[in-house]
């Protein structure tokens, strides 16, 4: 069977597993090349979500026993998910090191990759956002305030942008009349893409350099507007945010700057990721693969077929196709 798993350290992916296996040997599976599955607590999944603790005795029983079925949505938490870290704007050039990096010498996660070489005890990571229709609106949260506040109100801000400029956002453009798409993206069930992205750039006056983990590479937003930019990464149906990790001070940079020495390297480790994370199952081509309503079992190509269904019929869970 097929599930989506996120959480507790791992970049969300879509990943097969035989139903008759146990608790145990799916957590060893999603966490694989990671080494957290000793660290996971407890699996949330289902609507309403329930949640099954992670014991001796769960960990021996089936995903099926447990109520976990294809199609489903699974969240691990654990002691490796969370820490409050401080953001850590960049404003100086990076500086070569001539020193071996400390996270050469221990193993990373399967979310991030080691920065040695070219920005001194640092780490690239994904961070995971929610899977609930708002994901890009939570990542950009996530990058310039360091937590989901934002989230609505960045729909706030497009829905106004849109009304507020019927000639840039023509009906053509949008593929709806002007104010019935302001009044539909403030729905929390409505997915974000580039217009939303274009327009909370110029809002936040940052760069928006998104990580395209199917074609390996990035799509910058007004990157010669702006000299400071955040990074999230996108699989093709959904997004998370990106952040640089200081091991020595457990501070996180978040806004980068484009006039760094050696952004172009950092950049380019990033596009290490991708591939990763591709291999890994985290990439989700929408124009080669087929998404399917996890309500009604309709099968939907792209995020226009799924963003107008979940107009039409109210269903906001989604999934890979079988």
């Amino acid at each position: 069977m097929r599930v989506k798993v996120s959480g507790a350290g791992l970049a969300t992916k879509i990943v097969d597993i035989d139903g008759d296996c146990d608790l145990s040997e799916f957590l060893n599976l999603v966490s694989k090349d990671s080494g957290i599955s000793n660290a996971i607590e407890s699996v949330r999944y289902g609507f309403p979500p329930q949640t099954v603790q992670v014991t001796e005795v769960t960990k021996k029983q089936k995903l099926e026993d447990i109520g976990i079925s294809s199609g489903e949505k699974v969240v691990l938490t654990g002691k490796t998910v969370t820490t409050t870290l401080q953001n850590d704007k960049l404003e100086k050039p990076l500086k070569k090191s001539s020193k071996t990096d400390s996270t050469a010498t221990r193993k990373l996660r399967e979310n991030q990759i080691s920065l040695d070489g070219i920005w001194p005890h640092r780490i690239l990571q994904l961070y995971s956002v929610p899977d609930d229709n708002s994901c890009m609106f939570h990542a950009i949260s996530h990058c310039t305030y360091g937590n989901f506040s934002h989230s609505q109100p960045f729909r706030e801000q497009v829905a106004a942008e849109v009304i507020s400029n019927p000639l840039e956002y023509s009906d053509a453009i949008l593929g709806r009349p002007n104010r019935e798409y302001a009044q539909w993206i403030l729905k929390k069930s409505s997915w974000g893409g580039g217009i939303e992205l274009a327009i909370l750039s110029k809002a936040l006056r940052l760069a928006i350099f998104v990580l395209d983990v199917d074609a390996g590479k990035f799509e910058k937003f007004n990157e010669h507007q702006f000299d400071d930019f955040i990074m999230v990464a996108f699989n093709g149906v959904h997004y998370d945010a990106m952040e640089v990790v200081n091991e020595v001070s457990g501070q996180i940079s978040r806004v980068l700057s484009q006039h760094s020495e050696n952004v172009d390297r950092v950049l380019a480790r990033a596009q290490e990721v991708a591939v990763k994370l591709k291999n890994q199952g985290f990439s989700f081509n929408t124009a080669r693969d087929r998404i399917q309503c996890n309500v009604c079992s309709e099968i939907l190509a792209g995020e226009r077929d799924v963003a107008r269904h979940a107009e039409t019929t109210g269903h906001v869970d989604f999934g890979q196709s079988k």
